[in-house]
């Protein structure tokens, strides 16, 4: 068990051993139901970046502990902790905490390494958490989380269908949920000369050039030169691996794609690293003396071939199965995956219900039926929910937790966007 200074609250942490080939050792921080519910959901989270630690997550968005400019925790009003357990994975090796002992160790894709990693920790999870085994399972993550996510459920899938004998264990997987998702690139990129163009963030002039980093990108992603396609991008926009100014930095003056309204990012979107780098923290999380995030950078150089893949096929069989629901949620204030990229590869999934979502009306969502503000849209058929959230960028929780809460609450607990009284409790504030 976890015991945090000045914090009384129950959760377990440490490493797994996901891979004997590659020395692979991936650390998760789980937290029980704070109502303490035993048969409650279990839902994963998994960070994006490549190279996020899902510890930004726990700290910064719905998990059940939040910081001060002091570094000092306290409990979180709106968690999705209070209702469901939640299991943070540092994810893939190299994020976060998550380490190895070898370059092999490194996942270069996440169709099949990072799958097959989060797989083997699963399993070994229901070992060490028996009680946890039966209880509904939702995988849920933001931003690169759209290869994740599918790629996970679509492996869990995979595993289920394999099955043999009655030790065996079947993963009792019930839902999928992608916030601000990178998952259809080759769909989705073309979608920004006009989303800049229309967001007043570009000239004409600067839109042409837009295009043109654009077209590069879909030409090199059609050839199979994912390389080449994300060096495009990146210098346009994500400027990770770029050594320069990015070209949306020097037209627009922003350091935060993740919401236009904003500047730069808020300052307690950083202080985890802080927090979680102190020796007191981190031998109460048993970590010993690995660094924080000291190899987030090689973590995703090596998924740099991966970035322009797209998981639309394995989003279309999480959709295509029956026991499976899919939640696809955007951040209205978005700039690199933004609501526009989403609605762009919506469009191309090939599945049973194609049609009869495309011809599904969009409603208006209160929290509550006598809210005065609007909280987002949404538009849903059966096993299937597209949610755009109000006054959100590309981090949902953190800039709306209350709406956040609210609709990963209506989609557990499969309740419509009737407007009825907020289901997570009333009042959500305790």
């Amino acid at each position: 068990a976890v015991v945090l200074p000045s914090l009384d609250i129950t959760s377990y942490s440490g490493f797994l051993h996901t891979d004997d080939d590659g020395d692979k050792e991936m650390f998760f921080w789980y937290f029980p139901p704070l109502s303490g519910s035993k048969g409650a959901p279990l839902l994963i989270w998994l960070q994006g970046g490549p190279g996020g630690s899902s510890m930004f997550a726990l700290f910064a968005e719905m998990g059940p502990i939040q910081l001060d400019a002091e570094l000092q925790p306290h409990l979180r009003n709106e968690t999705w902790n209070r209702r469901y357990g939640m299991l943070f994975i540092d994810n893939p090796v190299g994020a976060g905490f998550s380490f190895t002992g070898t370059g092999s160790g490194y996942c270069t894709d996440s169709r099949r390494c990072v799958a097959n990693n989060l797989l083997a920790l699963l399993l070994q999870f229901y070992q060490i958490f028996p009680d946890t085994a039966a209880n509904d399972l939702y995988i849920t993550g933001e931003s690169y989380g759209g290869h994740y996510v599918p790629a996970f459920g679509a492996r869990v899938l995979e595993h289920n269908s394999r099955l043999t004998g009655k030790l065996a264990l079947h993963v009792p997987l019930k839902g999928v949920a992608v916030g601000d998702g990178w998952v259809d690139p080759v769909n989705m990129i073309p979608g920004y000369p006009d989303l800049m163009r229309n967001l007043g963030m570009a000239s004409d002039a600067e839109v042409r050039v837009i295009q043109g980093y654009c077209d590069r990108a879909v030409n090199y992603i059609n050839a199979g030169q994912m390389l080449k396609a994300f060096q495009e991008w990146d210098e346009m926009l994500n400027g990770d691996v770029f050594p320069y100014p990015n070209y949306f930095h020097n037209i627009t003056g922003s350091n935060d794609y993740d919401n236009f309204m904003n500047t730069n990012a808020p300052p307690a979107m950083s202080w985890f690293g802080d927090y979680l780098n102190q020796e007191v923290i981190r031998k109460a999380i048993h970590v010993g003396n690995v660094t924080f995030g000291g190899n987030s950078d090689k973590c995703e150089k090596h998924l740099l071939e991966d970035f322009h893949e797209s998981y639309r096929p394995e989003l279309q069989r999480l959709l295509e199965d029956k026991g499976v629901r899919v939640l696809v949620y955007s951040g209205q204030l978005d700039v690199i995956i933004a609501v526009a990229l989403t609605e762009r590869f919506l469009p191309y999934l090939q599945w049973s219900g194609q049609f009869a979502f495309a011809a599904a009306q969009r409603k208006v969502w209160r929290v509550s039926g006598s809210d005065a503000e609007v909280a987002g849209f949404v538009r849903e058929i059966p096993g299937f929910q597209q949610v755009v959230v109000r006054g959100a960028g590309h981090i949902v929780p953190f800039d709306q937790p209350r709406r956040a809460l609210d609709m990963i609450t209506r989609f557990v607990e499969g309740m419509p966007y009737d407007n009825q009284p907020d289901p997570s409790g009333t009042p959500v504030i305790v």
